[in-house]
């Protein structure tokens, strides 16, 4: 399979030359409006050669997650945008298709001379329907079509110090490090190697909103529970989401002091300085953790806990996606095309970018890059992962939940009184959206 995927990835690359070195356009500018990251940083750097090839300018504007929701949200609502392209988070792109902010990009993917013959989609990509590919009739009533092209994976293994595991006498039969396989395993490594008075802790999370609500998914899911019922009713309130709560809860209390105001940085830093010695959070941190750490070669990934035989791990991403009244729409489609061809893609990924072309996670340079990538764990995270609802209100249900998850994780509430709470508001809220 790696290999066949690979004579792929070499094919694409000797096309993309002939097809994008054609005569220059006439003088045309797009506006990107970006989440500032590292990953964004990386693509910036194939646009001299872009803009070369093609005479399409590039102006970037790097927004922070914390307000790319509202500022894009504001901006459109207002009819003023003159972005030519958006990358941002897949969970928005249900509400942004279904108000009808961006475009289906159908008509691009299927015409020859905007769309490469091998740039592989969807084949190649994992799982599309979450970076916008809504099939006719879906249950949650989006628009058909694709509303956005994969740019950014996202998925999340487990992380654990090797080193830090044989110390504790967590080891297989050939005396190597055994990384917890169950949910209760993972609780009772991290309580066993929580040191505070040497500043090691057992394990480490970013707890802080807006985020506290995706990293609990899969402890939701994995546990059994659901965020909703088939008729969009919230369950997460159920024995599962409690259970799920209360171990998440436990776990904070083996993690470094202050952890309830750790975003992601916070967290990737704390274990990348060799103060905890497990996290369960998304691929790309193995990418910085292997060359700018305390811990070189001293961690790895593996597969997520189980509980009852399940393995349930959050998937996401971030997605391109082209406004609807873009004024150099199918200048911006060029770049998403040139950039994301499988020559730039694995480029980009050993840049810290790390696409979802399934081909460029085979790649050897890729796989010795990212410990998330060895054994295809990539293949099985993506797989068996699942994505937060795909409904337009999710911001809205991400922050209710995430309020009082907040209140329980730092002891206001009880996991039970925070999540009916949350689900009595959420109700509320999907009835006022006209669900039921």
């Amino acid at each position: 399979m790696k290999k066949q995927r690979w004579l792929l990835v070499l094919g694409a690359t000797l096309f993309v030359f002939c097809f994008f070195s054609t005569t220059p356009s006439a003088e045309v500018t797009i506006r990107v409006a970006n989440q500032a990251s590292q990953w964004a940083d990386a693509f910036k750097k194939f646009v001299p050669k872009f803009t070369e090839e093609t005479g399409i300018k590039i102006e970037f504007e790097d927004i922070s997650f914390g307000v790319m929701y509202e500022k894009l949200k504001t901006t459109f609502i207002g009819g003023t945008s003159k972005v030519d392209m958006i990358w941002y988070d897949s969970m928005w792109t249900p509400e942004f298709a279904k108000r009808g902010w961006i475009k289906d990009l159908s008509p691009y993917l299927n015409d020859s001379s905007l769309t490469p013959s091998n740039f592989g989609y969807p084949h190649d990509f994992f799982r599309t329907f979450y970076s916008g590919a809504y099939p006719a009739g879906n249950r949650w009533n989006l628009p058909e079509g694709v509303f956005g092209i994969p740019w950014i994976a996202g998925f999340r293994p487990l992380y654990y110090r090797s080193d830090l595991l044989k110390e504790a006498g967590f080891v297989d039969p050939f005396g190597e490090a055994k990384p917890p396989d169950t949910m209760d395993e993972l609780l009772a490594y991290a309580k066993k190697i929580n040191n505070p008075a040497k500043k090691l802790y057992g394990y480490v999370m970013p707890a802080k909103r807006p985020r506290i609500v995706y990293d609990w998914s899969g402890f939701l899911w994995t546990y059994g529970g659901e965020f909703f019922d088939k008729n969009f009713k919230p369950a997460f309130n159920s024995p599962a989401g409690i259970k799920a709560l209360e171990t998440y809860i436990e776990l904070g209390k083996v993690a470094p002091p202050g952890v309830a105001a750790y975003h992601i940085t916070e967290a990737w830093t704390a274990f990348m300085q060799g103060q905890a010695a497990l996290t369960w959070t998304w691929q790309d941190l193995a990418s910085v953790a292997r060359k700018e750490s305390q811990i070189i070669g001293k961690f790895k990934c593996a597969p997520t806990p189980v509980y009852a035989g399940r393995r349930v791990p959050l998937v996401g991403g971030i997605v391109a996606s082209i406004p609807s009244n873009a004024p150099n729409a199918e200048a911006a489609y060029k770049f998403i095309m040139y950039a994301q061809m499988p020559d730039n893609a694995r480029a980009a990924t050993l840049m810290g970018a790390t696409v979802q072309r399934r081909s460029t996670w085979d790649d050897p340079a890729v796989e010795e890059m990212y410990p998330s990538a060895v054994g295809d764990l990539e293949d099985f995270c993506q797989d068996s992962g699942r994505t937060v609802p795909l409904i337009p209100e999710w911001a809205t249900v991400d922050q209710i939940i995430g309020e009082q998850i907040s209140a329980a994780f730092v002891g206001q509430k009880s996991a039970k009184e925070a999540l009916d709470i949350a689900a009595e508001k959420v109700e509320q809220f999907m009835q006022k959206a006209g669900y039921y």
